[in-house]
């Protein structure tokens, strides 16, 4: 008898979850997707809504872990999709549209020389790493406590507060003897690290993934002059920031220049697997196997690297990005989402405060006696439960947060003024059952 269809079978999330658990480890892909007693499971989306499984509609700040800044099946990306299904999926050959969108990419980002793609984010990162070690001859490179550099086992350590090193077990025991973890915000610590002169790169986030932190202009552009002096590539992570704040990622804001990038999703519209690297051509070539044949370069390996679907898509995200009116909408609505926040806190007196920029932002939640005025400190005592139980509630409300344990939001392209101000409405009414400042 044939295996009835999800939509036969209609079930609940809670089902679902019951399967899952039998043949997946903890029951899901990623471990922060699952809450007490279980998730929701996701049937479709539209726009800025999410509906679960049992067809219950939410307004999402999820957004496939940001990377979606066109919201769900936004016309550009559905409109590849539908060409490409004419054509075939994966041809397994150099195909027009990987020239198309790298060709765009190095106009929009002008830090951008030279690109290649990748599966994921992931693979972009373990791949930055041969290329700033093979260009520099210089084995270490150093990263910020909180900033989230994928899973790759020479960067994943120190991503949470307390810092741990590393954050997974099985990792290589010398995987991270190259890794020089470096405090937050500490702008002498990480001066005083790269004059050593011993650093491949010095990997930052501009806005830490998890805690959307944004750290301070001035530090950046110190960073960058140092970096300068010792000859140590600054590698600016935008898997999160990328086409998020301006067509030209979080640097066109910072105006800063890094030597090197990597990107996520949303550089194909955020609905489809795909990363990459890209930086300044003389680090780039070092991928270009007739200048660094064979072992004397950095070997790319990857079936599915410039997918004709993934690039196809992401040429047409490209010219709406490169239109850019999205973003000074988004960067309002995100702004109006953190000034109502921090109202909120001021009308109720909750111990509670905010972090952000423009559209990434998160509402904290820190133990008594925690000294607001020091995100170390404020990220070091998250009051985690508390944090779970505003993630419920905004669920019941019709709202989907991302991360139970570390609750953030993406403000997106099709986000409206109206979802923003009732988000707001039902966080001053959850920051009223917190405990006072």
């Amino acid at each position: 008898m044939a295996q009835a269809t999800i939509q036969e079978e209609m079930v609940t999330s809670e089902r679902w979850f019951e399967r899952a658990k039998k043949v997946i480890p903890g029951g899901a892909m990623r471990s922060f997707r699952t809450y007490a007693p279980y998730p929701f499971y996701g049937r479709n989306g539209r726009g800025s809504k999410l509906y679960d499984i049992e067809g219950n509609e939410y307004t999402d700040y999820w957004m496939a872990h940001g990377a979606e800044v066109l919201g769900h099946l936004h016309p550009a990306v559905v409109k590849a999709v539908k060409e490409q299904a004419e054509l075939g999926f994966h041809l397994g050959t150099c195909n027009p549209y990987e020239v198309q969108l790298a060709e765009y990419v190095t106009r929009l980002v002008p830090s951008v020389e030279k690109i290649s793609f990748f599966n994921g984010g992931t693979e972009a990162l373990m791949h930055s790493l041969k290329l700033v070690r093979a260009f520099t001859k210089r084995d270490k490179v150093a990263k910020f406590e909180g900033h989230y550099h994928s899973v790759v086992e020479g960067l994943y350590a120190a991503t949470g507060f307390p810092p741990n090193a590393p954050d997974s077990a099985g990792h290589d025991p010398l995987s991270q003897k190259n890794l020089v973890v470096l405090p937050l915000h500490d702008a002498d610590a990480a001066y005083k690290a790269l004059r050593k002169k011993d650093l491949a790169a010095l990997y930052i986030e501009m806005t830490t993934s998890g805690s959307c932190v944004a750290e301070e202009k001035e530090m950046v552009k110190g960073l960058r002059e140092v970096c300068d002096e010792t000859d140590t590539i600054l590698m600016l992570d935008e898997i999160v920031t990328g086409f998020r704040f301006a067509a030209g990622g979080a640097q066109e804001l910072y105006g800063i220049k890094p030597d090197l990038n990597t990107f996520g999703k949303a550089i194909a519209g955020g609905e489809l697997p795909v990363g990459a690297v890209g930086g300044r051509a003389d680090i780039m070539d070092w991928m270009d196997a007739t200048k660094h044949p064979g072992s004397k370069g950095v070997v790319q390996g990857g079936t599915y690297d410039g997918n004709s679907l993934v690039m196809h898509t992401g040429v047409e995200a490209m010219k709406v990005y490169e239109e850019g009116s999205m973003y000074p909408r988004m960067n309002r609505l995100g702004d109006k989402l953190i000034a109502g926040l921090e109202d909120a806190i001021d009308e109720t007196h909750a111990n509670a405060c905010v972090t952000g920029l423009h559209s990434v932002v998160k509402l904290h939640f820190p133990k008594p006696g925690t000294n607001m005025s020091n995100v170390r400190e404020v990220l070091t005592n998250a009051d985690i439960p508390t944090e779970n139980r505003y993630f419920k509630y905004l669920l019941s409300k019709g709202i989907v947060a991302f991360m139970p344990s570390q609750v953030h939001f993406y403000v997106t392209y099709p986000h409206n003024e109206r979802e923003i101000e009732t988000l707001i409405s039902e966080s001053r009414e959850f920051l009223k059952t917190v405990p006072k400042a």
